[in-house]
């Protein structure tokens, strides 16, 4: 990763977010797969354009959308993350065509993001990636319980 790819968003609110997309880059999550999917790309960041530090894996799959969305929540619970009740899908319920539900957990102190790309198509490979903290500290349509 270069640091010019870095020089717009290493700093936001007093934080440096950089450091994050590393940490999220280092999740296990992002490595757990199914049985039939292989890794085709990784990659880790932090965008300039909306400060959200990310890092993903794409994935080759002979699997339908819905088995490997079905896969990922299970792995999301079983490694301690939480899906939101405030989700437009219900916990536990799935998106086959569209993505995941949302599922999120702390990282270093801030929130973050768990999902699937939302292509809508049913295709052989798929991106998961992990992102976080946005606007607000989260994104608009993935918000955890507040306290």
């Amino acid at each position: 990763m270069s640091t010019s790819a870095l020089a717009g968003c290493a700093f936001r609110d007093g934080k440096e977010y950089c450091s994050l997309s590393e940490k999220l880059n280092e999740l296990p999550i992002l490595e757990v797969r199914p049985e039939a999917s292989t890794q085709t790309e990784s990659s880790y960041a932090c965008s300039s354009f909306d400060g959200y530090a990310y890092a993903s894996r794409g994935y080759r799959s002979g699997i339908t959308r819905t088995e490997i969305v079905t896969f990922y929540e299970k792995a999301l619970v079983e490694d301690g993350w939480k899906s939101s009740p405030n989700s437009a899908v219900p916990p536990g319920t799935t998106r086959p065509a569209t993505g995941i539900n949302c599922f999120f957990t702390k990282v270093d102190d801030q929130f973050v993001q768990f999902f699937i790309d939302s292509s809508g198509a049913e295709t052989d490979e798929y991106t998961v990636q992990v992102t976080g903290p946005g606007d607000n500290g989260w994104s608009d349509n993935c918000t955890p319980e507040q306290p």
